[in-house]
């Protein structure tokens, strides 16, 4: 059985992501019945209420069936397996994951652009725009303004007017798709830290690092987002 002890800060995260990887792997096939909860949990040397937790979530994401007192693989997962995000369990759940894929698809690509072509007023408006997120941290309200209007200061430093008017266009959505994990989620702090390190490859003009920092805040917007939508007592 190919599961291994989890080590995380909160276990029943570890707990889904191994059993939501081996079944995008393969390892556990559409229709499979899955291992007992005691015998996972001593797989996975985690306690059965963080086992359950991670169970649960995955019911409510459409990975796992529960019937006949068995855990068993969704049979229709086999044409799910070829998604890059999780099913949504709303419509206002499916906006927010199409407006992450977009983001991963358009801003990474406008960092890297970002950091080729910023010149010294869009550096002095990031570095303004970081300076304020820094100050709202603890005003929810404030500080996503402040988010969202550093994401657009990136688009206006890439110097291309396509790319830019399209931010400009979804800028509504941009907003909502950073309020809704911030407002239920203790992701700012981390956020700025992102946004810190995104700043400051595009000032050192590295493309590669710009790509990569905001390919990495992005991904953790992701994995924040799942997390909120299995959390207990969210509405499904």
């Amino acid at each position: 059985m190919p599961l291994k002890p989890v080590e995380k800060i909160l276990v029943s995260d570890g707990i889904l992501e191994q059993i939501r990887d081996l079944i995008h792997s393969g390892e556990f096939l559409p229709g499979q019945r899955l291992p007992s909860e005691i015998k996972m949990a001593e797989l996975l040397t985690v306690s059965r209420s963080s086992l359950r937790e991670a169970l649960n979530a995955l019911v409510h994401l459409g990975y796992l069936q529960r019937r006949n007192k068995g855990i068993y693989v969704n049979p229709e997962m086999q044409w799910r397996t070829n998604l890059s995000f999780p099913f949504p369990r709303s419509q206002e759940d499916l906006s927010v994951a199409e407006m992450i894929e977009v983001r991963k698809i358009i801003e990474t690509e406008l960092c890297a652009l970002a950091a080729k072509r910023a010149e010294a007023e869009d550096i002095k408006a990031l570095a303004q725009s970081l300076q304020q997120m820094k100050r709202r941290l603890n005003d929810p309200v404030g500080f996503i303004n402040s988010n969202q209007h550093f994401h657009l200061c990136v688009a206006k430093a890439a110097k291309n007017r396509i790319l830019q008017d399209f931010i400009v266009k979804v800028r509504d959505l941009l907003r909502s798709n950073i309020a809704m994990v911030i407002e239920r989620s203790a992701i700012s702090k981390r956020s700025l830290g992102f946004h810190q390190r995104i700043f400051e490859a595009i000032r050192d003009g590295d493309v590669s690092r710009a790509r990569r920092a905001m390919a990495e805040h992005i991904a953790d917007i992701e994995k924040e987002f799942v997390k909120i939508l299995y959390r207990p007592g969210e509405p499904s």
